[in-house]
Order: structure tokens, then C-alpha cells, then sequence
């Protein structure tokens, strides 16, 4: 399956799971309703964490239903909201910014309805807790990775979405690596959460610095955004240029392990456990709990050339291979399979 298959089947994955959520709700009798407002369903992270949550919730008997707010911060809101208005016994928000998801979160816990919110990156007032992966912790593995593979020198090419909280995030924690190394100029390619935008984006910027070595690297905020710098740098046969980002996706394992490509890492992170940790929580506060952890994490681990056949069957399984239509053993062959799956997890007191 090529990135643009992939990318296809993202937003063909995303209608399915909204439709059958729909017809979950109508069909299914007792248990309780859940909510889950997610404000974007473009890649495998948010079907991970949708599938997590519903995993859980559907085995303790009650129903989902999914709300779309198609990348538009307003129209999450407004399905939050419309999900209060349904009298949903509990919510469960999928990405956003705390301060502008507070005032809905006031309405669902004025109504007595529990909240928790995934991805968010920091607790928003009235929810119980927010859960996803240590934001801060990947954002440092995978900014040494991408500047050790450049060995610390070079014009680096930032692409992220501005005012995303996780990816503003990850783009401030490779800001301040880059302070302790002179030699990395940082140039900003802010743009929209599109790979084709980001594509044209880098394609302009190769024009511009046609010499080899005049673009030393491109940090991609996560895989999916990132497909598109990378399917600019392979078409303009610059594969020198290092390229890496975050989440782990089928995309993101595509690019790694395809043959000649530019991309070098990506972080993985155990995406349905943020959805199951979520699930989890909003039936312990249906039962009666009240106290939460602020935050809680899930684990993380870097992918590499060296660890990627691994990393890519602990990630998605052994199927993974007719997913992104790479052979293992091609794999092995271009990059010796000798590294380790090193799992990491904030410690926390």
C-alpha cells in the first residue's frame, strides 16, 4: 500500500468508524452512552485511541458514539456541547487546547457528566484527567534521534501546525536541544494538518536550496504530516536530507523501512492503551470514583532502520507487512536487524 493508499484509507477508516458508532447508539439497548469527541480522524493515532476506548467500553456493556470535528477547533466544540445536550452519561475528548475546551467541559460536569480528555497534553479545568503519551519525554527522543543522524550541524526544516498544544510541544522541546548546538540553524514551516500542503511546502523550499547539503534535515511534527516532506524529498532525489517524526503510524513505518528513503526515526507510542486507560477511567468514575491522577502516560520507544522489524510487528502485529506491502526479510537485508526495542515511561512519585 503506497502513503497515498494509506492516507486514503485514513479518511475512509475515519467515516467507517463514525457510521458504526452511529448504529451502535441506535441499536444497542441499557449500559450506559458514552461520548467520544475526537476532534480530528485522519490517521492511525485517532483510530487507535477511538478503538482503545471502545474496546473497553463496549465490553463493560455500554454503547459509543463518535463525533468528528474534522480538524476545526469550533466544531469539536460544538460536538462536545451536542454530546451534553444528548445527555451522554460520560465524554471522553480526543485532542484540543485546555483553555478553549474548559468552558464545554463546564457544561458537561455542571450536567453531572464525567469527562476525560486524551491528547490534550495538560489537564483542563473540570475534566478528571488527561491521558496520552509523555509529550515532552518523545519529543526529546525523537529530536536527538533526528539530530544525532546529522551529527549535530546543518539547516533543519521545522514542520508542525501552529497552536496544536501537542506539536507546539514537541516543536519547544527541540528548541532548546538545538541551544547546546551552534552548528543547527532551525528554519519554521508552519502549516495545516495536510501532507499535500506540506509537500508543496518542502518541494518550494528544495527549489530554493537546490545544493546538496544546503538542507540538512526536516522535523516533522508527526508521520502522517510528515508523509509529505518525505514524498517531496524522494521525488526531488534528495534523499541526503535526514527526516523524522512521531506517533509510530503504518505511515510512519512505511517511510522508515522503504527502500532509499530519507526518513530515519520515529517514536512510537502505545496508542490503544491511551484510549483503554481513558475507557477505563470514565467507568471508574461512573462507579463512584472521584480522585484521578492529572495526567497519566502511556509508553514510548524509538524506531530505527536498526530495530524496525521489531518495532513495526510489537507495534501493529505480524500483519503489518500487507498493510504497508514491505517484505521483513527485504528489510533485514538493507539494515541489520541488531538493535533494541528500548521502552520507555515517565517515572513518577
Amino acid at each position: 500500500m503506497t502513503i497515498r493508499a494509506l492516507r486514503l484509507a485514513a479518511a475512509a477508516g475515519a467515516a467507517i468508524i463514525a457510521l458504526a458508532a452511529a448504529g451502535n447508539a441506535a441499536d444497542a439497548a441499557g449500559g450506559k452512552k458514552i461520548g467520544i469527541a475526537a476532534r480530528e480522524i485522519t490517521n492511525d493515532y485517532n483510530r487507535g485511541i477511538i478503538e482503545g476506548a471502545r474496546k473497553v467500553l463496549e465490553a463493560a456493556g455500554d454503547t459509543v458514539v463518535v463525533a468528528d470535528g474534522q480538524a476545526d477547533p469550533r466544531k469539536h466544540n460544538d460536538n462536545i456541547e451536542n454530546l451534553v445536550n444528548a445527555h451522554v452519561d460520560g465524554i471522553i475528548i480526543q485532542l484540543g487546547d485546555a483553555q478553549q475546551l474548559a468552558p464545554v467541559v463546564a457544561k458537561a460536569t455542571a450536567a453531572g457528566i464525567p469527562v476525560v480528555t486524551t491528547s490534550v497534553g495538560a489537564k483542563t479545568e473540570g475534566a478528571l484527567t488527561d491521558v496520552g503519551g509523555d509529550e515532552a519525554l518523545m519529543g526529546t527522543l525523537m529530536s536527538r534521534a533526528l539530530l544525532s543522524s546529522i551529527n549535530y550541524q546543518g539547516d533543519v526544516y521545522v514542520v508542525w501546525v501552529p497552536g496544536a498544544p501537542l506539536l507546539e510541544t514537541r516543536k519547544r522541546i527541540l528548541e532548546a536541544m538545538v541551544k547546546d548546538y551552534p552548528k543547527v540553524k532551525l528554519h519554521e514551516v508552519p502549516t495545516e494538518h495536510s501532507p499535500a500542503k506540506v509537500q508543496s511546502q518542502i518541494e518550494d523550499i528544495l527549489t530554493a536550496n537546490p545544493d546538496p547539503g544546503s538542507v540538512a534535515a526536516v522535523w516533522g511534527a508527526y508521520d502522517l504530516l510528515t508523509s509529505g516532506a518525505v514524498q517531496a524529498i524522494r521525488q526531488a532525489g534528495r534523499n541526503e536530507i535526514k527526516v523524522a517524526s512521531i506517533d509510530g503510524d503504518r505511515v510512519g513505518f512505511q517511510m522508515l523501512l522503504e527502500d532509499g528513503s530519507p526518513f530515519v526515526a520515529t517514536v512510537a507510542q502505545d496508542v490503544p492503551h491511551i484510549g483503554e486507560l481513558a475507557g477505563q477511567t470514565m467507568l471508574q468514575a461512573l462507579d463512584g470514583k472521584k480522585e484521578f491522577p492529572s495526567s497519566m502516560f502511556t509508553d514510548a520507544y524509538v524506531v530505527t532502520h536498526s530495530n524496525g522489524v521489531a518495532a513495526a510487528e510489537k507495534r501493529w502485529g505480524k500483519d503489518v507487512w500487507k498493510d504497508i506491502q514491505i517484505d521483513p526479510k527485504d528489510v533485514t537485508a538493507r539494515w541489520p536487524q541488531d538493535g533494541s526495542i528500548l521502552v520507555v515511561h515517565p517515572t513518577l512519585p
